[in-house]
């Protein structure tokens, strides 16, 4: 992989596991010191974290729930002061209630939109503040804020006001140097995916793609190491949909 990114601190988001786990490794392959989030999977971070500090770059593993804004805080804090700077930003943590809308309860949305949309926009501030530099930031989102998924009704809002949100940062953060963009991944077998009652329908769907094959978690993650290099740096406030074409096909 070389080292591209020698010298960079990358900031993933709820990469204990899953995409965020592939991305946080996709970077520490390309020489970058990495921080990421986890809330509940201790073994799972602490795995992550052994496997990035095999790949020899530094790793910060911190606990923080990103839904409560004093953690978020907290977070960048402790980022600060092991490296004190920050070049990369993917905000990958992502929540919610497999509801449908008559289901759905007030605190189901306000959990979902709090981790989903709000969570990303305190965490790109506090990421400007420390991209002395310039440096770029990437927001993972879903094809649910385009399209109507079984019981996705919190997730799917809370993605489109995600990807609202990459417009906007977009063209107020340009003049500091900062890039921002959003990688919309196809269906990616993670354990994201057991929580959906139809499952095993939507891997089916999934596998039926021109390509002949599932995206990967390590597709997502190439994507995103892209958007934060020179080659990407006309790349602004635009969604990368990464799905092998399936959705053209719908």
């Amino acid at each position: 992989m070389g080292d591209s990114f020698k010298g960079k601190v990358a900031l993933i988001t709820g990469a204990s596991r899953g995409i965020g786990k592939a991305i946080a490794l996709e970077f520490a392959e390309r020489g970058a010191d990495i921080a990421f989030n986890y809330l509940r999977s201790h073994e799972a971070a602490a795995k992550t974290q052994r496997e990035i500090e095999a790949l020899g770059v530094r790793c910060l593993r911190l606990r923080a729930h990103l839904g409560d804004s004093q953690k978020i805080q907290v977070l960048f804090s402790a980022l600060e002061n092991e490296f004190g700077r920050l070049d990369i930003l993917v905000n990958n943590a992502a929540s919610g209630v497999q509801r449908s809308a008559m289901e759905l309860e007030e605190k189901h949305w306000d959990w979902a939109m709090n981790i989903n949309a709000r969570a990303p926009w305190l965490c790109a501030v506090a990421a400007a503040r420390l991209m002395k530099d310039g440096g770029s930031i990437v927001n993972i989102t879903s094809q649910g804020s385009q399209r109507v998924l079984p019981y996705y009704l919190s997730v799917g809002t809370s993605k489109a006001a995600l990807e609202s949100l990459t417009r906007y940062l977009a063209v107020e953060l340009a003049p500091m140097g900062i890039s921002v963009n959003a990688v919309s991944g196809g269906y990616v077998e993670t354990g994201a995916l057991d929580h959906f009652p139809n499952r095993e329908e939507m891997l089916a769907s999934a596998k039926k793609t021109p390509v002949g094959r599932m995206v990967t978690a390590v597709d997502i993650a190439r994507v995103v190491a892209f958007l934060c290099t020179e080659d990407a740096a006309m790349i602004r406030g635009q969604v990368l949909v990464v799905d092998g074409g399936v959705t053209l096909l719908a």
